[in-house]
């Protein structure tokens, strides 16, 4: 057992370069969720930056299907650089500087930690064919010791991508407690059939070499050429349609025989180099159980996933990438809609890409901007947010600041970039979530520390149960949507009051436009062309006043402005913007 003091610098700087060196942590006993157990256990692991005195700055980095423990830095023992070093480092998204980072190559691997090609007994001798099934959750509970061998009684952060982010997820689910928050990346909380028939063929791949030997191929030839086809097989899952037309198109290799059954084409040459390059480095019975593992894995253990997140303490981040055909968009998605009925905290952010499921490690950018300030909000003690909106306030916002009750909860449709719901959070300390289409206005939300959604608001809010937010605001966003009635009435389901602010298209100045010029007016409050407008409905206050009438909704207030003044006399005519609180029965009290 390793019995170093992790609370020192585990990943020194050599002439501002963080060079890493990989530990080992073997432990008795491992009972396994088929029934089974695993004696002795020892786990391969890495740390970067330095555990605080009060030991709650830890990170937890979860590798994907074929990583290791090497997530940073450059090896001593192999002069590489790390999986992830474009993530995890000094001032990097993952700041050593401020988190002490631990990364540990799972069970059933080849990277140092207990796998199939480890020893079954003193002898020496492999487990190959007699390598028990091993689970994600299985997993996640060899590092559960691991964490309790450091010392941590609870992370500020779990974080993965892929089969990383199924780690995280289920960290989320079994062990509540440890862990701050998590951030999954382009996951799942289980496989689909497609996704299963993928890992099958690849393993049949391997299965099928007949150097496998069932299993016991140690010390012999190895299933290399299965090994290879199952790698080439991944990563055409890893890469969409667009990123392989970019980087190969149908280029061909210089050939001095033509039509021959060759790699001619360079994606051919690519895939094959990829498999070679494979081989060298993994084994494969280790990607049989690992596959394995993630095909098995169902964050629900049969039942609702909601079921199976209800009493979940952690804050989660999940994002996901538009062209990943892997793990596409809506896998994603049903684990932040599973949160939010089960009343986890989820933020989602669904990043534009073309590089399919590799973009978790090719969008840099965007991961740092994301996951810097997410673990920023995180991180602090006593749970207060960023805030930078201390510029004037807008009228609109006063008035529905003004409105909220304190301590309320409140879903903000259509947040923007998160200035509303930062005002309600400071001075009504509301506890506010807000969705919003653009996805830079949703980086500027995590920024700020705010809890969003990255969707359409004409899908729907079924993520949402029944009265679960005491206000839903719809303010300059009503006019925008497409189906207005629709988002209306879902907004009067989820919230017990609906807040209701757009620019009054019956305003005087509108009129004048129309009449004098004959032409769609622009005024400030609507300041588009017809022709690049993102408004698809120019309302007038008694537009709005005459539909709650004809589908008897309550209005329960409403306030008319003109610039920083309240208009009372002919608000259709001079009141720029009109803002109503309305909701489906009249309250009583």
């Amino acid at each position: 057992m390793n019995n170093e003091d992790p609370h020192t610098k585990d990943a020194p700087e050599d002439n501002g370069v963080m060079t890493t060196e990989t530990r080992y942590f073997t432990f008795p006993f491992l009972e396994l969720e088929s029934g089974g157990a695993l004696s002795p256990v020892t786990l391969a692991y890495e740390t970067y930056g330095t555990l605080n005195a009060g030991r709650d700055n830890a990170v937890l980095v979860c590798h994907a299907l074929s990583g290791d423990a090497h997530a940073a830095g450059i090896g001593k023992e192999t002069g590489k650089k790390g999986w992830w070093d474009s993530m995890i480092g000094p001032g990097k998204a993952i700041d050593t500087e401020r988190y002490f980072v631990i990364c540990s190559n799972v069970i059933g691997g080849c990277m140092g930690s207990t796998g199939p090609s480890s020893p079954q007994s003193a002898a020496g001798e492999a487990y190959g064919k007699n390598f028990p099934v091993i689970t994600i959750g299985d997993m996640v509970n060899a590092q559960v010791k691991l964490v309790d061998r450091l010392g941590i009684d609870k992370l500020v952060s779990v974080v993965g991508g892929s089969m990383g982010g199924m780690q995280a997820l289920e960290w989320v689910v079994s062990h509540a407690g440890r862990a701050k928050s998590a951030v999954l990346i382009a996951t799942a909380a289980r496989h689909s059939p497609q996704q299963i028939a993928f890992n099958e063929v690849g393993r049949q791949a391997i299965m099928s070499d007949p150097n496998w030997l069932e299993g016991d191929y140690y010390g012999k030839a190895v299933p290399a050429r299965g090994l290879a086809v199952a790698r080439m097989l991944g990563h055409i899952t890893y890469m969409s349609a667009a990123s392989m037309q970019e980087k190969f198109g149908r280029r061909s290799r210089d050939k001095s025989e033509p039509f021959k059954f060759n790699a001619d084409f360079e994606v051919e040459s690519y895939l094959h180099y990829r498999g070679r390059s494979f081989v060298e480095r993994f084994d494969a019975n280790s990607y049989l159980t690992i596959t394995k593992a993630m095909d098995y894995y169902d964050a629900s253990r049969g039942r609702k996933l909601v079921e199976a997140l209800s009493g979940a303490k952690p804050k989660v981040l999940v994002i996901a990438f538009t062209s990943d055909w892997l793990y596409p968009p809506y896998q994603s998605e049903a684990i932040v809609k599973a949160c939010k009925l089960a009343g986890v905290d989820a933020t989602y952010c669904k990043v534009e890409s073309s590089y399919g499921h590799d973009a978790f490690l090719v969008e840099i950018e965007e991961e740092t901007h994301l996951i810097k300030h997410y673990l920023e909000g995180v991180s602090r003690d006593n749970g207060t947010l960023f805030f930078d909106v201390d510029g004037p306030v807008s009228p609109d916002h006063r008035v529905i600041a003004d409105v909220v009750r304190s301590g309320s909860s409140l879903l903000d449709l259509g947040c923007g970039d998160g200035t509303l719901l930062s005002l309600l959070t400071r001075e009504k300390n509301v506890r506010g979530q807000g969705i919003e289409k653009d996805e830079w206005a949703i980086h500027t939300c995590i920024a700020r520390g705010l809890s969003v959604f990255h969707g359409d608001l004409d899908t729907g809010l079924s993520e949402y149960g029944d009265g679960s937010f005491d206000y839903v605001v719809l303010n300059e966003s009503l006019q925008q949507v497409m189906l207005p009635d629709r988002v209306l009435s879902e907004a009067m389901r989820v919230g017990k009051e609906v807040i209701v602010g757009f620019p009054n298209f019956g305003h005087y100045t509108s009129r004048l436009r129309m009449l004098f010029g004959g032409k769609a007016p622009v005024t400030k409050a609507l300041p588009y062309a017809w022709h690049d407008t993102p408004n698809l409905h120019f309302l007038t206050i008694t537009d709005f006043i005459d539909y709650c009438r004809t589908r008897t909704i309550y209005i329960g207030k409403a306030f008319f402005i003109r610039k920083k003044r309240t208009v009372h006399f002919l608000p259709n005519l001079f009141a720029e913007t009109g803002i109503f609180v309305i909701s489906r029965v009249k309250d009583e009290d």
